[in-house]
């Protein structure tokens, strides 16, 4: 999960998102329960992908655009009009949700957006951090076979690293987490798509939870030091201090000893306005230390792919390797 406050985007970046949410509605179409079998609405999925690939930061290679591991292009659920405290998203297409979520009324005192906006615009497919990708560093991992046994994706929005990561890594069993129930549907509905509904475990939870016996079966006590990998991609940037302390808890709870944890966060050195809290190397040493049970093996410069109306694309982060003592 993302947090970013938009920039202005040139005229042929938002003729392109144009498009691409006009043709996402023919996928909405296909989510919301028609004929899969439709060569019309496929043939909208494979068109879409096009857009989006034609459309994405220089570091996406074209040999995942043709690999067919990767997303169906710019999807979107018609159902981002929800009764909250944040005004409702006026239309939903690509620039009335980044205006929304950019909008000085929905950000808190830091430049940051409201955890209840973040909730609103997540799922729907449009979101600047729902790529329809999986991520880079994702990618990276799968080739140097980063993924076996069982892999918690946690904070796992829509799906697509964990859908990219069952596909693409045939011994990874892969549990995907998200608290927002609608990004779990989208999830779902990208499985079904790709025939892959069974290879992925697809559970709405909060890893904030401290009392185990409210979280769902699969993340309760008997799968308890269970999970062989733990993929965070934008998760732990999100969390306050008090809230990061409750999620690691988690994580060190499921996490198996010797287990590894593969976290992407935003760094320091990404110095544009907006976006979600910057995570430097002291500041995650504060949490993942030998004291606390943790080593950092390595450290690694990154990036985090969104819209390509945002900070062209891309912003600086760090990939962090993590081994649980």
């Amino acid at each position: 999960m993302h947090s970013f406050t938009g920039l202005t985007a040139g005229p042929q970046q938002l003729s392109a998102t144009r498009s691409i949410s006009d043709l996402s509605v023919k996928i909405a179409n296909l989510l919301a329960g028609k004929d899969p079998n439709d060569q019309q609405e496929l043939q909208a999925n494979a068109d879409c992908a096009t857009l989006a690939g034609s459309n994405t930061s220089s570091e996406v290679d074209d040999g995942y655009w043709s690999s067919m591991l990767g997303s169906v292009g710019e999807e979107s659920l018609a159902d981002a009009h929800r009764n909250d405290d944040p005004d409702e998203v006026p239309e939903l297409n690509v620039e009335s949700v980044h205006t929304f979520i950019g909008s000085h009324r929905n950000l808190t005192a830091s430049g940051i957006p409201k955890p209840k906006v973040v909730a609103q615009v997540s799922g729907t497919g449009l979101a600047p951090w729902e790529i329809h990708r999986p991520q880079k560093f994702v990618r990276d991992l799968v080739l140097r076979r980063c993924f076996s046994g069982r892999v918690l994706d946690a904070g796992c929005g829509i799906g697509d690293n964990a859908l990219y990561v069952a596909k693409a890594a045939p011994g990874a069993s892969v549990t995907a987490v998200d608290v927002v129930a609608r990004c779990l549907e989208f999830a779902a509905a990208k499985a079904d798509l790709r025939s892959m509904r069974s290879r992925v475990e697809l559970v709405v939870a909060d890893m904030l939870q401290e009392n185990v016996s409210r979280m769902p079966p699969e993340l309760g006590h008997r799968h308890d030091g269970s999970f062989s990998v733990v993929l965070d991609s934008s998760t732990f940037h999100c969390f306050s201090d008090s809230d990061r302390e409750r999620y690691v808890a988690t994580l060190r709870r499921l996490l198996r000893p010797r287990g590894l944890i593969y976290m992407n966060c935003m760094s320091e050195e990404e110095t544009r306005p907006g976006g979600p809290r910057r995570i430097s190397v002291p500041d995650l040493l504060t949490v993942f230390n030998r004291p606390n049970g943790w080593e950092v093996e390595t450290i690694e410069d990154s990036i985090i792919e969104v819209h390509p109306t945002f900070w062209g694309g891309q912003a600086k982060a760090r990939l962090f390797t993590i081994r649980k003592l």
